[in-house]
């Protein structure tokens, strides 16, 4: 994993080096083996690369080029099926110059020219100049695991894997995006999450095409499509579940460097984990833990490390480590916190690095593909007591048992009243995303100062919802797939950056997470929706279940597994490495300066040191607004107030074609 630049010039003057080094060396914790530049296209052109060296320890520095250096590319990110691909390639005549994965890009591209994501399993952020035509590609794997943002002006467009390098660039006009903080701040996820006005991201399964005139156009390269195969029977579904998740964590073991596995003790990570036991050497299992907390699963996740006869190393975390860390946190995932799993994913990243290791198989992404989350199983129980009768009898009996199963996560991730019943169907069906948009209206109204943001009367949660939502993608879809569909923008917006990619780059450590193999994602698309749940049961994830439940230690089988969540902001407001954090932040002056949030939002934030005993979801929702207050200022104060740091001398190796014919012409 790595971490790209590139800035193309639309006023007709020349890039400068200085530029490149100042934006890759706000980047360089993704690429501490070593840093490469390149000017092209007579210098209007130039790429900057970072170096986490994973596959071709020795050979892989980039940019990298086709034979003749027509073709260049910087690339973040791992094409697992590359033997195979480059055997095809050669055979077709092509000549590699090393075994770096990243180089399939330009001889690809030579073959099928945009065509090429079809043939790609990974993750990737890459830009790619193709001299011949004189056009700059940049793309973005299916899922969004690996990020890409751009900057566009009359005079440039910039490409960054990280938004502070573009911020790096004094020239940039810094400011937080009213609709981010309209909509994904507040829990109201689209697929184009970025936080900064003038900054966009290239959306999952997206590239951007820049032509000669300097006109530029995104496109699709994929799109998650849900058609059922109706008459695919629940074995079926579960044997191509096993076959393609067992051929996906295969493909992530390929490395020049040990790999290992992160271990929270949830069902997913434990599939991951059980799979790569039986399929190579010894590896470490890793976990984070919160010590003296309800929220701490260590001991069961040391259990299942026993259990699969791995090593297991647990990283405590507690309220001085998170104050330590929160704003690293914050400029890592250029976005607020609704809780702090990034912090603790952050620290965790961070003591495997103090290791020496450099990648890790994670289990990101199944909830979203396979239903995990309980408002798949509420909105379920909904939609079955609108039928009334004996159905809305049984519905009833099992919310009683759901509101006590899932009790830990209400207001989080479920909602525990009846709006659903009088709520507009927003998305076509009593729908629990619809629920949380309107939350978030409530407090963009209350908490948000909409005059000094200006914020129009059109920018609402409800309307940004269903922008990331449009009619035409959820036409045809049943409740269950539209709910998926919704829940991929959750994956994109939130759970990538704050738990994925992020906090692991920020301490130079690749994760690989398996579930979002498109194969499996392909395969998720064709699976009928009453596969997924087991409802009489309250099962979720029924399917993964079954498909693994020979692999599974035998505490899967008896016990019901929450969602991975932190302590509260409450308590860590209240803690004496965190008053500090929120008397300076979430202060009456620094609202005034930032000039985000009404003044009454410092009295929230004062009531969550002292506040009365609430309602177990309410109290959730109230937390999870304060810790968005709290990290919406840090975030203001790191990105907005500060300029970045950079470094217009950062050492970088020149390879631009000049360079480079010169030093094959003397060997």
């Amino acid at each position: 994993m790595c971490g790209v630049a590139s800035i193309v010039r639309l006023d007709g003057s020349p890039v400068e080096r200085t530029d490149l080094r100042r934006m890759c060396s706000a980047i360089a914790h993704r690429g501490p083996d070593g840093a490469g530049l390149a000017l092209l296209d007579q210098g209007q052109v130039g790429l900057g690369h970072v170096r986490l060296s994973i596959v071709d320890l020795e050979g892989g520095q980039q940019p990298l080029y086709n034979e003749d250096l027509s073709i260049a590319v910087v690339c973040n990110g791992e094409i697992y099926d590359y033997p195979q691909l480059r055997r095809e390639l050669t055979r077709l005549g092509h000549r590699f110059r090393t075994t770096s994965d990243s180089e399939l890009l330009v001889h690809l591209y030579e073959e099928h020219g945009t065509d090429l994501f079809r043939r790609l399993h990974g993750e990737f952020a890459f830009v790619l100049w193709d001299g011949r035509r004189r056009r700059l590609i940049a793309g973005r794997d299916p899922c969004g695991v690996k990020p890409l943002y751009y900057h566009a002006s009359s005079r440039e467009l910039l490409f960054c894997s990280e938004v502070k390098g573009i911020y790096a660039l004094e020239r940039i006009d810094r400011r937080l995006s009213r609709r981010y903080l309209a909509g994904p701040a507040l829990g109201v996820y689209v697929d184009d999450p970025s936080a900064f006005e003038n900054v966009r991201t290239v959306r999952p399964g997206h590239y951007v095409i820049v032509e000669p005139d300097g006109s530029y156009r995104e496109c699709a390269h994929y799109r998650q499509e849900f058609q059922p195969r109706e008459d695919m029977t629940f074995e079926d579904a579960a044997a191509l579940v096993r076959q393609t998740l067992t051929k996906a964590v295969s493909r992530r073991l390929a490395a020049d460097v040990p790999v290992h596995a992160y271990l929270s003790g949830g069902l997913d990570s434990t599939i991951v984990t059980g799979l790569m036991a039986r399929s190579g050497p010894q590896f470490t299992c890793f976990n984070v833990g919160f010590p003296d907390s309800p929220y701490d699963e260590s001991h069961k996740a040391r259990a299942i490390a026993r259990h699969f006869g791995q090593r297991f190393e647990t990283v405590p975390c507690n309220a001085e480590r998170i104050a330590a860390n929160i704003a690293r946190a914050v400029y890592c995932t250029e976005m607020p916190l609704n809780n702090y799993n990034a912090i603790a994913k952050l620290i965790l990243s961070g003591y495997v690095r103090s290791r020496g290791e450099k990648v890790c198989l994670t289990g990101e992404g199944s909830d979203e593909l396979f239903a995990g989350y309980p408002y798949f199983k509420l909105e379920m129980l909904w939609q079955l007591e609108q039928e009334g009768g004996e159905a809305a009898r049984r519905s009833q009996a099992l919310q009683k048992r759901f509101r006590k199963m899932e009790s830990r996560s209400e207001g989080l991730l479920w909602d525990g009243s009846r709006r659903w019943e009088r709520a507009q169907r927003l998305f076509g069906y009593p729908s629990y995303f619809h629920i949380r948009a309107k939350d978030a209206a409530r407090c963009l109204q209350v908490f948000f100062n909409r005059k000094r943001l200006g914020l129009t009367r059109d920018e609402t949660p409800q309307n940004i919802a269903r922008s990331a939502a449009p009619d035409e993608r959820l036409a045809g879809l049943d409740a269950f797939n539209r709910t998926r569909l919704l829940t991929l923008n959750q994956l994109y917006c939130v759970v990538i950056p704050t738990l994925g990619d992020r906090v692991e780059m920020g301490n130079s450590l690749e994760c690989r997470p398996a579930f979002l193999d498109r194969d499996l994602l392909e395969l998720a698309g064709t699976i009928p929706s009453r596969h997924f749940v087991d409802l009489d049961r309250l099962r979720e994830k029924h399917l993964l279940r079954e498909a693994f439940r020979d692999l599974l230690p035998p505490i899967f089988h008896t016990e019901h597994k929450h969602p991975f969540l932190a302590p509260t902001w409450r308590g860590f407001a209240r803690s004496r490495a965190g008053r500090p954090l929120f008397a300076e932040f979430v202060s009456p002056a620094a609202l005034h300066r930032a000039g985000i949030f009404r003044p009454i939002t410092s009295r929230l934030a004062r009531l969550a040191l002292d506040w009365m005993p609430l309602p177990a979801g309410m109290a959730r929702k109230l937390d999870a607004l304060l810790g968005t207050i709290l990290t919406v200022h840090l975030l203001h104060h790191l990105f907005i107030e500060n300029r970045i740091a950079c470094d217009p001398h950062f050492p970088m190796v020149d390879r631009s074609p000049e360079q480079l014919a010169g030093e094959r012409r003397a060997a």
